[in-house]
């Protein structure tokens, strides 16, 4: 089932590791990301400023905005679509989360889209998350490796 991805550009760029690169490196490294490793379409969009390299916004995978910002340009490309159930925006801009949702786009997280952790997790050696039941059973299967062992009860 083929998605489609809009991507906010500067948003991705400014909220994950890519902040730590020079700009122009920055959208090189996320648009050749994109065609790498997205197997789906990808459309990365950047607000549009004069000066940038017209071989960037040649391709199919990026368009820079003339006359409206990014976020328009993306809530006005989602609503176009036919099967919106299909398309991801990835960003955490909230003012486009909560449109694109409300149009029944998915929405995606910066570090998601770029490899980053999926899922944070509760370190797992709280005991009081352990259900009293399990712990039961433990303590019986040590008493049983102790007893076994010479140890006295």
């Amino acid at each position: 089932m083929p998605k489609k991805f809009y991507v906010d550009g500067y948003n991705v760029i400014f909220s994950t590791f890519l902040r730590d690169l020079e700009l122009e490196k920055a959208r090189e490294y996320l648009i050749q990301f994109s065609k790498v490793y997205v197997p789906d379409t990808v459309i990365i969009v950047f607000d549009g400023k004069e000066g940038i390299p017209s071989a960037l916004s040649a391709t199919n995978y990026v368009r820079f905005t003339r006359g409206e910002s990014a976020d328009d340009y993306i809530k006005r490309a989602v609503e176009k679509e036919k099967d919106r159930s299909k398309i991801f925006v990835v960003t955490n801009d909230k003012s486009i989360i909560g449109y694109v949702g409300y149009l029944g786009a998915r929405v995606m997280p910066p570090d998601e889209f770029m490899g980053g952790p999926k899922h944070k997790r509760k370190p797992t050696n709280d005991k009081e998350s352990i259900p009293e039941v399990v712990k039961k059973r433990i303590n019986e299967e040590l008493l049983e490796l102790w007893l076994k062992k010479g140890g006295k009860k």
